[in-house]
């Protein structure tokens, strides 16, 4: 997958070019990326870039015009002719492309520049005579990359595997790490499953200072609350415009684009931008045969007159899913809760011709009563204390993996791992202090935490194969989205306004994730709630979810369920009672009790030790 990685070492004079070329082998997914790399002997430093190569731009890694600082930027920036002309005063020629602008304006200005970057991108920059490197991560972070130091050596990667390199490395696991996967199904903070290895937070410097064999981390941007909270009016007005021009940073460049679009909500918005302005866009959607999405999106791209493919997802991947989990799991280091429904339609984008796709992540901000397990209630409004607020979270996040009485582990009970999951939480929290509604905070967990160390996992799966551009993600977007009421963000209110600003035809199209229209009264919208229930539950074609994950694993899955988790070289691992294990199993499998998920994470963490460690048992504790 595209991506950096490297390793400097604390002595100079140490030459880590064998040790690159394995750790670029890690990212080569396709024998048609392109890589780029550097070694420098002279100051124990090697670093490489592998990327998709879609489009030319600068030959990497990129200096500056005195020549102190080179660097690698792997990624977008959407506002190069701002940054570019913020420049135009102290460098001549100026930079155009993302990269050089990036390294010239960081040589510059420093981390203060980094302020004003608009993109998805991770960057690694080292300057010589001080012998430092800086890894440089986006606003929002939405570029996993993950690094370990040990005494003498500092290594870094856009994957976990690429780490491996370091004989020092054992895969400790981490039981906090372990506690957030199991429980929240996704992780917090910067942590992975390992206690040797780390995520770069969101909006940093890291700077590994070989001289002193250091590593400090400054974080460039924290997100604030507001001044002032915009009125209803004034809001929709601002969200409005700032939405649009979020867009339209996004499709000027002259790559070939994609939209994801199903029938809800968060891509329909984008669609209704970019088709006003007549950018040009290939619609793909992905559902089940005869779906409201399927329905509701060839209908939108009709109306904006795009080119349109319907993708159907039915159980014939069944027959490949280890195939299918075993690519998610390289692809994401086994990071990511996944269903793996999505890996087979990769191929779809490139076929199609795909370079940049964009897609509706962090569109639940605008209507926070639909944001997955951070979904706002009439509660979250009358949180009052700390515990309560801690309290309602635990409640919601814990995605019915875990259960408490569950003695899972062997080396932590389960109130140890309920212990390091509370911890987490309150952790995510504390930034949070200062913003004036429960309500908000919650949208902060939610953009800082679910977002950073969930969705961008999923993108990562995209990324193999096209750039990710997320409208929602803008800068100034989100600091207006955050200055909003929260109230405002209840509902469908907010992209109905901008789709009547827009695209009002979209308004009359049935909103797959309620069954009805925007701005429906109540008694509609219980009724058409209703209405989809009893067709799913009746079996009726195109009414069913997008998946029967529980029924595939009691049924079409369970060759590889108990291949992979009874078998000895996960119960021998000396991570998980076995008898816990196998009780999981069977009880599922007798339809006793629901372990969906946990079993599908189970999947995936066995996974996951067989790819990173290809070993029979790993290190506990």
């Amino acid at each position: 997958m595209p991506g950096i990685v490297g390793l400097m070492s604390h002595q100079p004079q140490v030459d880590f070019s064998e040790e690159l070329e394995q750790m670029l082998a890690c990212l080569r997914h396709y024998d048609w990326y392109r890589n780029e790399s550097v070694s420098v002997p002279e100051i124990g430093l090697a670093v490489g870039r592998v990327t998709l190569g879609h489009r030319p731009n600068a030959a990497q890694p990129v200096a500056s015009r005195d020549g102190t600082w080179q660097g690698f930027v792997e990624g977008e920036l959407y506002n190069v002719s701002e940054l570019a002309q913020e420049l135009a005063g102290q460098v001549h020629p100026v930079p155009t492309d993302g990269s050089q602008v990036l390294v010239e304006g960081f040589a510059q200005k420093g981390a203060k520049f980094l302020e004003q970057v608009n993109g998805l991108y991770i960057a690694c920059l080292w300057h010589r005579q001080s012998r430092r490197l800086v890894l440089i991560t986006d606003r929002f972070g939405m570029k996993p990359l993950y690094y370990t130091h040990s005494p003498g050596c500092f290594l870094f990667g856009s994957s976990i595997r690429a780490l491996r390199v370091d004989p020092a490395l054992d895969g400790t696991l981490s039981a906090r790490g372990l506690a957030q996967f199991f429980i929240f199904g996704h992780f917090f903070n910067e942590d992975t499953f390992f206690q040797e290895i780390r995520v770069v937070p969101a909006a940093s410097c890291l700077v590994y200072d070989a001289c002193n064999d250091r590593v400090t981390i400054e974080r460039y941007w924290h997100l604030q609350p507001a001044e002032r909270t915009l009125a209803d009016q004034a809001a929709l007005e601002t969200l409005c415009e700032r939405f649009a021009r979020a867009v339209l940073r996004r499709v000027g460049d002259g790559a070939r684009l994609g939209l994801s679009l199903s029938g809800g909500l968060d891509a329909r918005t984008i669609l209704g931008v970019a088709s006003r302005y007549q950018v040009p866009l290939i619609t793909v959607c992905l559902g089940m045969d005869g779906s409201l999405d399927h329905a509701s999106a060839r209908r939108m791209a009709r109306i904006a007159g795009c080119p349109h493919h319907s993708h159907i997802l039915d159980t014939h991947f069944l027959g490949q899913y280890g195939e299918h989990l075993r690519d998610m799991v390289r692809l994401t280091d086994g990071h990511y809760l996944c269903q793996c429904i999505v890996m087979p339609t990769l191929p779809l984008y490139r076929r199609l011709g795909i370079e940049a796709l964009l897609r509706g992540h962090a569109g639940e901000l605008l209507h926070m009563d639909k944001a997955y397990n951070y979904s706002l209630d009439a509660e979250a409004f009358w949180l009052a204390s700390e515990e309560a607020l801690t309290n309602w979270l635990l409640r919601r996040l814990r995605a019915y993996i875990y259960e408490p009485r569950l003695e899972l582990f062997r080396q932590w009970s389960a109130a140890e791992i309920e212990a390091e999951a509370r911890d987490s939480l309150r952790q995510a929290l504390a930034p949070t202090q200062a913003w004036p509604s429960a309500a908000q905070r919650i949208a902060h967990v939610f953009l800082t935490q679910r977002l950073r160390r969930e969705t961008a996992l999923s993108l990562v799966e995209f990324q193999s194969l096209v750039e990710v551009r997320l409208p929602y993600l803008d800068n100034d977007f989100i600091a207006a989205v955050f200055a909003t009421p929260p109230e405002l963000k209840r509902g469908d209110r907010i992209q109905a306004f901008i789709l009547q600003r827009f695209r009002p035809e979209f308004l009359e199209i049935v909103n797959a994730n309620t069954g009805t229209v925007l701005g429906a009264g109540r008694l509609r919208r219980t009724l058409a709630r209703i209405k989809l229930k009893v067709l799913a539950k009746l079996g009726v074609k195109g009414y069913q979810p997008y998946e029967r994950l529980g029924l595939w694993l009691r049924r079409e899955l369970r060759p590889l369920v108990e291949g992979m988790l009874l078998g000895e070289r996960c119960l021998d691992r000396g991570i998980f009672e076995p008898d816990a294990v196998r009780r999981v199993v069977h009880d599922h499998m007798e339809n006793k009790r629901n372990h969906t998920y946990l079993l599908l994470a189970l999947l995936i963490f066995e996974q996951a030790q067989r790819e990173l460690w290809g070993r029979e048992a790993v290190p506990s504790c």
